[in-house]
Order: C-alpha cells, then sequence, then structure tokens
C-alpha cells in the first residue's frame, strides 16, 4: 500500500533528476521508447557491439571443432530448426518446438540450466524429434548456427545478440516482434517476427525465414560489428 502512495512522488523526482543535463543512450528503439515513457527524455541509439568479424573469419566452424564436438554436429543429420540460450524460463525455448512442428522440421535446443527438465518433458510429446546439446562452446555453438535452416528466438530483450550472431553466419532467424530483436532483423532483411509463436503465423513465419537472401544480411551485419560499435559510442562521447 504505501509504495503504491508514494510511487507518483518518486516518479516525478525520477523525471526531474533525469532532465538535469544527463543524455542518454539506449541499445535499441525498443529502450529509447522506453525511456521516453519513463523519463520523458530522448535517447541516442548505440546498438551493442557483436563479434561479426571473428564470426565471419571462419569459413565453416565445424572445420574447427574437436574429434567430440564433431561427433555431436554429425548426429544431427539432416535439417533442423534451432535454438539455444540458458534454458530459463523467459527465454522460451518451448515456442523453438513449437517452430519445429508447424515448420515439421526436427528441433535442436542448445544450452543449459534449470528448465531443462521441463524442456524435456515437453519435447516428449512434440510431433517432431527434439535434439539436446547441452552447453555447447562458442565454436560448438557457431556449427550449429551454421548447418541450421532457422535460428528462432522467443524470449523479449532489450536487443538479443544472438540473432544477429545468426545472421551474421548466414542463418535466417525467426523473433518475437515485441522487443529489440526485431530491429536487427529489419535492419538486414535476415528473417521474420511473429506476434504469436502458434499456428499458421508461426508457421509462415519460419517459411518466409527460409525464403530470405542471406548473402545481402551477411555483408550487412557489419553495422552491429565490435568496430562499428566503438565508432558509434565515441562519437556520442564527443571523442
Amino acid at each position: 500500500m504505501a509504495t503504491r502512495i508514494s510511487s507518483p512522488f518518486f516518479q516525478r523526482l525520477d523525471r526531474k533528476r533525469a532532465s538535469e543535463g544527463t543524455t542518454f543512450a539506449a541499445n535499441s528503439r525498443f529502450i529509447r521508447d522506453r525511456i521516453r515513457e519513463t523519463w520523458d527524455q530522448d535517447a541516442t541509439v548505440i546498438y551493442p557491439p557483436v563479434a561479426v568479424t571473428k564470426l565471419q573469419s571462419e569459413r565453416a566452424w565445424k572445420d574447427r571443432l574437436d574429434s567430440k564436438e564433431s561427433e555431436v554436429l554429425s548426429s544431427l543429420r539432416g535439417e533442423y530448426i534451432l535454438g539455444a540460450s540458458r534454458f530459463v524460463s523467459y527465454k522460451q525455448l518451448e515456442n523453438v518446438i513449437s517452430a519445429g512442428e508447424s515448420a515439421g522440421l526436427p528441433v535442436v535446443l542448445a544450452g543449459a540450466g534449470p528448465e531443462e527438465k521441463f524442456l524435456r518433458e515437453t519435447a516428449k510429446t512434440a510431433s517432431v524429434p527434439v535434439h539436446f546439446v547441452d552447453a555447447p562452446s562458442d565454436h560448438l555453438l557457431y556449427a550449429l548456427i551454421q548447418s541450421a535452416q532457422v535460428f528462432v528466438f522467443p524470449p523479449i530483450e532489450d536487443f538479443g545478440i544472438l540473432p544477429v550472431e545468426a545472421m551474421a553466419l548466414g542463418t535466417p532467424v525467426v523473433v518475437n516482434s515485441v522487443g529489440g530483436a526485431i530491429e536487427s532483423v529489419t535492419a538486414l532483411d535476415g528473417g521474420s517476427a511473429v506476434d504469436s509463436f502458434r499456428g499458421p503465423e508461426l508457421a509462415a513465419a519460419v517459411h518466409d525465414a527460409l525464403g530470405k537472401d542471406m548473402s545481402k544480411a551477411r555483408m550487412k551485419a557489419q553495422m552491429f560489428s565490435e568496430e562499428s560499435f566503438s565508432e558509434n559510442i565515441q562519437k556520442w562521447m564527443g571523442l
């Protein structure tokens, strides 16, 4: 009760302090809009650095795998849809399984975390095969992305590094239409976005992503590189 009563006072105070000569940078337009809503202040959008140059330095990351990792990759025969992150609830990896079912493609989930039991239980009743890759190394993750038909990224994030990494590696993505991830997908034309990870809309989004020209997306991905970030942050700071 006390928190609700005092909240308007602190909101006004917060806005007053934010207007006292402070300049803001946001890591996406999504966050810039939240700054406007909360503090009534504008912000310069500076996208976070993504290791695009490193990712594109290897033509085939599968060639960098050790023998055990190569066995993991080779066991995933044929086409598949990939989801990768820590296995926590807000990442919504069960929606990657839904995407595989809508497209009629096997699913690979790469990562580890407390939601693994739930995801494995969900996988048991899926209409497509679901394979788990436990805590992959960076090299194995990059190889998994390169071998995937589509990378599906369901969560609402400030920006979303992994979709940019996937597009930089030449793999189209499906992301949530809410959040910052849609901004990189739109900029690179490297995939599609959905309001709902259910039904015909999801199947259409996967189909649309599969039809993207990823050679163009790969080239344009440098706009999200570490080098671009450094230039943009220095410009914002007046250096």
